[in-house]
């Protein structure tokens, strides 16, 4: 065998090698760690009562508005690994800081406002991913959310004056995805991107004035960055 041929079998042979080498699992085990995550918010409000959507009148309770905000909290999750697949329960808690704030303003003795804030997170989902190589995985998050929150209302129109406040609990699913990056060996970086749509928060009963009670259709988009210890 010709000794250029002979280099190129043995080139061969040491990339397979080398991506073989590269191929093994490693995301196993116990991981704690903390979260930055980046928080958008976007609300649209209506009123349960038929009145309150009419012409002249939906204009103070059919109000939409967004809002972004960072977050903070740790987790911890356990990984099974079989052969580069992986299944990796987890369970968070996130202090949010979201205050989204909407309504209509027509004199200073006419108007409707609603604030709502969502104060924090317990999450409980599940990673199914894939390990790349031995530093790099790519996975896709799926589970479910139990929000904290508060929201106020003032329905002013002259002499008739209503202002509400209820604190109160709401879950919600997710799916998303992410990418775990292994820069060095048991520390973890993570970057990860969670989409809840369509999730539901409502005011007390009887809000406005009329007796309408006022939903508040959410979306949240969450961009989480972590930091995790493998033990």
């Amino acid at each position: 065998m010709k000794k250029p041929m002979k280099k190129t079998l043995s080139l061969i042979a040491i990339l397979i090698s080398l991506l073989g080498s590269q191929a093994y699992a490693k995301t196993e085990g116990n991981y704690v760690g903390i979260i930055a995550s980046r928080n958008i918010v976007k609300i649209k409000n209506t009123s349960t009562l038929a009145s309150d959507n009419e012409e002249g009148m939906n204009k103070f309770y059919n109000q939409s508005n967004k809002n972004s905000k960072y977050g903070f909290g740790f987790n911890y999750k356990y990984a099974f690994n079989f052969n580069n697949f992986f299944v990796a329960p987890e369970v968070s808690y996130e202090r949010l800081n979201n205050e989204i704030n909407s309504g209509f303003f027509d004199e200073s003795d006419n108007y409707f406002s609603q604030k709502l804030k969502l104060k924090n997170a317990i999450t409980l989902k599940s990673n199914l991913g894939y390990d790349i190589n031995d530093q790099l995985a790519f996975y896709v998050p799926i589970g479910i959310s139990r929000f904290g929150y508060d929201i106020e209302t003032a329905d002013v129109d002259g002499v008739y004056r209503k202002f509400t406040k209820k604190s109160n609990n709401k879950s919600a699913t997710f799916i998303g995805f992410g990418l775990s990056y292994e820069p060095v060996k048991n520390w973890i970086l993570n970057l990860e991107y969670n989409k809840y749509q369509n999730f539901k928060l409502t005011s007390v009963e009887k809000a406005t004035n009329d007796g309408g009670t006022i939903n508040a259709k959410t979306n949240l988009d969450a961009i989480k960055l972590g930091l995790s210890y493998r033990f």
